[in-house]
Parts: C-alpha cells; structure tokens; sequence
C-alpha cells in the first residue's frame, strides 16, 4: 500500500473536515451569543446590585436631608472606572444630581416615573460610546411624606440612573467567550483526530488493502492476498477475499492446464484447424499445422483477421469471387466443404480444401457465434500419398525381383549348358529336352510372378467375378515375402486344401490382403512372426492375419478405421487411408472386419466374407 492519500482517504478527510468545521463555527456562534448574553446578564445583575446599594445610601442621604453630601455621592460614584455617569431625577424625568454635571438640568422623558422602563439596557450614549444602563426607581417612604406628598399620589420620590461602560464589559466577554471557543475547538480537534486514526486503521486501511488485492487480482497476480487483523466485519471480509482468490487460482489453473490440453490435441491433427470469431472475424484459436501451412508464426495468426492469415489481405475477403464461411453459413448453418487457394507469407499459394462448421457459445454478454475451419493442404496430401505409393511400389518391386531373378538365374544356366554341350558336340536329344524343359518351368515362374501382379495392379472393374480365396491369400505372401525376409519376419500360412471361393472384384481382394500383411510388417519393426489362416465356417470363410508386434491401446483400435488416422509402429507418416479402403471393400463384399490387439501382445485383424456356395444357395 503506497504512502500517497487514497481517493477515499481523501473523500472522507474532506468531509471530516468539512463538518468539524462548520461544527466548530456553529458551536462558536451558539457559544459566544450565549455566553456574552449570559456575561451581560450577569453585569446586570451585579449592576443591579450595586445600584441597589447605590439607592440605600442615597435614600440614606435624602432622609437626613444632606443634600451636599448626596451631591458628593454622585460626582464620587461618576469618576469611578468603567462608570460613564450617575444621576439622579425627579418623578417628571429631570436630572437633579449629575456625574459629570453639564447634564444637570436635562429633562428625559422616557424616564420619568410614569414610564415603564427595563432596569438594564444597552445603548449608545451621545458619544457614540456603547454603555449599559442600569435604572431603578427610588421609592417614597413614610418618611418622605412631607416633603414628596402622599405615598398614594407619590409613589416615587426619584429615579437612580447609573450608566456602565458596556465596551470593556463586551471586551471582557469576548475574550472569555473565545478563550472558551478555542478550547472547545481545541478539545473537537483532538476527537476529530482520534476518530480520524481509529476510522483510517479500522476501516481505510483494510479498505485500501482489499483494493490493491483485487487489483492485482486483476492484472493476473492470482497468488496476492490480503492480511488484515482482528476480528470485525472487514477482517472477515479479508478472509472471505482471500478464500475467494484461492479458489479462483485453482480454477484458473485447471482453465489454463485445460487450455494447454486443448492446444496440444489441436497441435497434434495433421490438418489446419483455426477457430474464428463470426462478429469481428478475429482468429481465436489456430493450430501448428495451419501455422506452418501459412508460414506464419502464431502471434501473426491468432487474434488477427481471419483474411490476413490465410490471403495476405488488409481487407475482408468478397463473398461473390470466394466462398467465404463466414458469409455461407450465416444463412444455412450446415457444414461445408469448399476449395480455396491459401496464400503463404512468402507470397506463394497451395490449394486446401476446407471444412467449416458454425458453433454458438455462451458469453457474459450473450451467445458468441464462430466459424471451426478444418484446413487440408491438398499438394501436401498428395506428395505424401504419392511417396507412401512410391515406397509400397518399391517393396513390391524388391519382391518381384527377387521372384523374378531365381527363375532367370536357372533359365540362364540352363541356357549356357545347353550352348556348352551343342558346341562340344557331346549333347543327345534327351539332354535338350532336360535342358529345355527346366527353362521352361522357370519361365512359368516368372509368368506367375507377373501375373500376380498384374492382378494386383488391375484397376476395379466394377463387375463381380469367381475369386479363389486361397490363391489371392498365397499369391500376395509370395509378393511379400521378399521385405518379410529384410525386416527379419517369417511368415506362415495356414490355407485349406479345397479352394473357397467368393464374388467379389479380385484386384479388390488383393488389395485387402495387401494393405493388411503390410501393416503387419510395419508393426514388427524388430522382426516376429506374420500367421495368415484361411478356413471355412459354414457359408463363410474366415481370414484371419496375426502379427506378434508392439500391438495397439484401446484407444488407437477404436479409431484404426478412420480416415486420415495413421498409428504405424515404425514411425514412418502415412496416409490414414488403407484400414479405410479395406473396410469399406470388405463391406462391398457383404462381409465384415474385425480387430483385437493390445499394447506388446500384437494384433489380429479377422475378416469373415460370404463364400460363392453360399451365395449361390440363397440366390438361387
């Protein structure tokens, strides 16, 4: 947590400051008008008091009829401080006795006995001065009666005016009114400080420390926590918070290990896959292989126009020259399947073949539409079908010359004895037809071998036909036998004595047999043996082709007859079509394949097809 005041902070000083001011100064108007208001009541109580006293002596005076000395009372009480001026009037309001005495004489009516008036007031005298007035009434007496007349008709025998310097009495109450205000203020400030500490420890702090928490939660920092003490609602708070976070890094940790899953089986298909947001057509998602196909590394792939990737375009592709997905499937929905020419970083272009597919996903902002893109590159797909054909070609061949070469090995020898013996003259007819007819059974070695492969090679033609089982099993072991011997296998074949036959396209056949004794020699890799069985079982033969290679897990058998999926033990790439080709001739067949193999135990590939005698019985 940084030293700087938070917004917050900030927020509530202002406010806390704010109202302790308007507090303070509310406190102070209340305090000083109350206090002075007291304090001058007070001065006009004690002035009351005094005059009071005043009044005893002068009614003293007057009674004793000591005129002089009631006139000395009143210059002496005049020139005393912070008395402004004493006088004395009749009844009718006119000054008698004066302190200072140029106001002798001087008539005030609104003095006068049969005025009503307060016994304090606060005025400004003819100075301007401000003074406090003090007024009581001196009473008549019995023993004033000879002189004022009557108590009935006189009740008052004069008025006592005595005026107070109110300036020093305001003084003297404002200084102990704001003596008073700035200790009060004094007192508020230290309370305001101390709920500004307990308010910053026990609520700011802790408030501060859940934000920069939750921040750095934010920004991906999933291993902050917060730390606060005690045991009030934000300290469990923190708790909560902390617990909250915990789960949240084990979540984001299965997402990102999901994440990663989900990239390297994308990584791991053999076609392009990309994934791309319909709304904006940003690339989301995009796998190695389509990366490579574009050559482009995947920062300039992923989140960028789909158009940028695959047709080096600044601008979205036109639905009218292209068949653009985007545009397609926002009508129909379905899958499809179009051809593009892609454009490589470098500028070059392949052809691919593209499957796309529209799917919609749940998003806090609503449902999400995007566009799956399937990308095969199509010149890759047939070099790589063209050099596994190139390569199978080549065992066949091996096979066939080496079938081919013992035959004129013995065809030659023959030839060059019977030359040898010609011109030595030493030859009789019987030796000639020997000679002759060992050539001529090498010669129909070798006439075999063609025609094997001849049969082999022969395009489908669409018409079924009269198939010897055991002759088409046989004849493709003979045309194998020579890579079998290179890659240390022996096979051995287990064939009936009676022919069983079949209607089926015999180049079909033979391509069955092909692709499954060869995939039995790619899964021995280090040699073993190859069993091939032939039997009848009722109306169908059962072929069944056994190898005791490095075998299959479940999961590979479940997709060995997919299409494009190539699992060869020898790690040589393969197309991912010849267990499909097979399946789907064995079904032309009306007959059915079956697989069993387990990892180190080797496999068996059986094949149950309908034989001719059966067929003829139930069509007959």
């Amino acid at each position: 947590m940084t030293d700087a005041i938070s917004p917050l902070k900030r927020h509530i000083l202002i406010r806390l400051l704010l109202a302790a001011s308007l507090l303070s100064a509310l406190l102070l108007v209340v305090f000083l008008t109350a206090y002075r208001s007291q304090m001058v009541n007070e001065r006009s109580r004690a002035s009351l008091g005094f005059n009071l006293l005043l009044q005893a002596a002068l009614e003293n005076a007057m009674l004793k009829r000591d005129v002089p000395g009631l006139a000395d009372i009143v210059t002496r009480l005049g020139s005393q401080p912070g008395i402004r001026g004493v006088m004395i009037l009749n009844p009718q309001g006119e000054v008698r006795f004066a302190s200072p005495s140029d106001r002798i004489g001087i008539k005030f009516p609104g003095l006068s006995a049969a005025t009503d008036t307060p016994p304090t007031a606060e005025f400004r005298d003819d100075a301007g001065v401000e003074v406090l007035r003090s007024v009581n009434q001196v009473r008549n007496q019995p023993a004033c009666v000879p002189c004022h007349g009557e108590l009935a008709s006189h009740p008052v025998n004069g008025i006592l005016v005595v005026d107070y310097d109110a300036g020093e009495i305001r003084s003297q109450s404002w200084i102990s009114a704001l003596a008073f205000a700035a200790a009060g203020i004094i007192v508020l400030a230290l309370i305001m400080a101390v709920l500004w500490r307990s308010l910053s420890r026990r609520v700011l702090e802790p408030v501060a420390a859940l934000s920069a928490a939750s921040a750095a939660l934010e920004q991906g920092r999933l291993g902050e926590r917060v730390h606060l003490e005690g045991d009030d609602e934000l300290a469990r708070l923190g708790s909560s918070f902390n617990r909250m976070a915990e789960r949240l890094e084990v979540q984001m940790t299965r997402v990102r290990a999901h994440e990663a899953y989900l990239q390297d089986v994308v990584d791991g298909l053999p076609d392009g896959v990309r994934v791309i947001r319909v709304d904006n057509m940003e690339v989301v998602l995009a796998n190695r292989a389509f990366c490579e196909q574009v050559g482009r590394p995947v920062d300039e792939v992923i989140g960028r126009p789909c158009h940028h990737s695959s047709h080096s375009r600044t601008t979205p592709c036109v639905p009218t020259m292209v068949v653009c997905p985007l545009a397609e499937l926002k009508s129909c929905g379905a899958p499809m399947k179009f051809v593009h020419h892609h454009q490589r970083a470098d500028g070059s272009q392949f052809p691919a073949e593209v499957h796309a597919m529209v799917i919609e996903l749940d998003a806090a902002a609503g449902r999400t539409r995007y566009i799956v893109e399937s990308v095969r590159d199509l010149g890759q797909s047939v070099r790589i079908s063209h050099e596994q054909r190139l390569s199978e070609l080549g065992v066949l061949a091996a096979g066939i010359a080496h079938e081919i070469h013992n035959p004129l090995g013995s065809v030659r020898l023959g030839v060059q004895g019977l030359l040898r013996e010609v011109r030595e003259g030493r030859i009789s007819p019987e030796q000639i037809i020997d000679y002759m007819s060992l050539i001529d059974q090498e010669i129909d070695n070798c006439i075999a071998v063609t025609r094997r492969l001849l049969l082999l090679a022969r395009p489908p033609s669409g018409s079924l036909q009269l198939v010897v089982i055991n002759e088409a099993l046989s004849d493709t072991l003979r045309l194998l036998e020579f890579d079998a011997h290179a890659r240390g296998i022996v096979q051995q074949a287990e064939l009936p004595e009676l022919p069983l036959r079949l209607f089926a396209d015999e180049a079909e056949l033979r391509m069955i047999f092909l692709n499954l004794v060869q995939n039995a020699h790619h899964a021995m890799p280090q040699g073993g043996t190859l069993h091939a069985r032939l039997v009848c079982e009722g109306d169908q033969a059962q072929v069944q082709i056994t190898d005791n290679g490095v075998g299959m897990a479940a999961e590979t058998v479940e997709h060995i007859f997919d299409p494009f999926f190539s699992h060869r033990a020898d790690r040589i790439a393969g197309t991912g079509l010849g267990l499909t080709i097979v399946k789907n001739f064995v079904e032309r067949m009306g007959g059915t394949i079956t697989v069993s193999s387990a990892p180190g135990l080797g496999s068996t590939f059986t094949l149950h097809l309908p034989l001719a005698e059966g067929s003829l019985e139930n069509n007959p």
